[in-house]
């Protein structure tokens, strides 16, 4: 019997650092276009979804998903509960191998994603296959992860505290006795270099924007391969955003609100702001200035509409 393997990319567009980050533009698409075209160039996925949360903010992403022709999953549970979300939509469409695939990154490798499935199909016996460290170093890949529907019901049932559900299966790896995870090895070209690939801040989304453009000037398709080949040529693009945060599975996201009342201070305000949104803060604008709110959004940063029962850890005020 033919199993359905279906694709779930995550995606909401209130993202504390970047809002709205799946639908930035790289070069003449949006980020999400990207990652939707990648993963439809898998030789074995029967189905994609957008999985969002029924939010108002994130209507947007079903206008993507009817561009495309392809489904979304809106969960009208707890926005943060992401095991919740990914359980809820394998059952809804019934997926034999759910994928997990990150809407922020843009360069998804269909090849190697068809590996990773390839090892799935010839195992039932396994809950989730990876890819294998070589040599003490991990794969450059980010974003993708091939599973059955059993493991995410059952982590759905161990993930029992906040963190193990805001993020994407931990349990899966805190728990090795409960859930049988095999690893493969990708090609070697992937192991040669180390960098983020995922867009979570200004910083990620200038580095991936340069990477594009450097590509496009030398009549390079956009693809992962590429990319790395092209760190491997000029590694000081990495210096772009070398220093952004990775934010843990155990870490307390931080919130900054920077209250805006003319424009005196505003660079000052968008530099810090960017030098805190690569150290992990979420960071949100307040201003009653029209003027001033186009300018903030032009930036990329998020407006805050009012603070009441909004708590943040850090407020600056001009």
């Amino acid at each position: 019997m033919t199993e359905n393997i279906a694709a779930f990319i995550v995606a909401r567009l209130s993202s504390s650092r970047l809002p709205g980050k799946q639908l930035k533009t790289i070069g003449n698409k949006r980020l999400i276009d990207w990652t939707i075209e990648n993963v439809k160039k898998s030789r074995y996925i029967n189905r994609i979804v957008i999985a969002t949360t029924d939010e108002e903010e994130n209507r947007p992403l079903i206008d993507v998903a009817d561009e495309h022709n392809i489904d979304v999953f809106l969960y009208k549970g707890n926005i943060d509960n992401v095991v919740g979300r990914l359980a809820q939509a394998a059952n809804r469409f019934d997926a034999d191998i759910p994928i997990l695939i990150s809407g922020d990154c843009p360069l998804i490798w269909a090849q190697s994603l068809d590996r990773l499935i390839e090892k799935a199909l010839a195992d039932k016996n396994l809950d989730a296959v990876e890819f294998c460290m070589k040599n003490g170093k991990p794969v450059i890949h980010e974003g993708m992860s091939v599973y059955r529907k059993k493991c995410w019901l059952l982590a759905d049932k161990l993930s029992n505290k906040p963190n193990l559900r805001e993020h994407h299966f931990p349990i899966v790896g805190l728990k090795p006795e409960l859930f049988k995870t095999e690893c493969i090895y990708d090609d070697d070209l992937f192991y040669r270099i180390k960098h983020r690939v995922s867009v979570d801040t200004m910083a990620d989304l200038e580095f991936i924007r340069k990477v594009y453009e450097e590509l496009r000037a030398r009549n390079k398709a956009f693809n992962m391969p590429n990319f790395v080949e092209l760190l491997l040529e000029k590694p000081e693009l990495m210096l772009i955003n070398k220093n952004v945060h990775q934010i843990g599975l155990n870490e307390k996201q931080k919130r900054a609100l920077f209250i805006v009342k003319d424009k005196r201070n505003l660079e000052l305000f968008f530099d810090l702001a960017n030098e805190l949104t690569k150290k992990g803060v979420g960071v949100r604008f307040l201003t009653e200035d029209e003027h001033l709110r186009a300018k903030i959004e032009e930036k990329g940063f998020g407006i805050a509409e009012k603070i009441t029962g909004m708590k943040f850890d850090f407020k600056v005020e001009d």
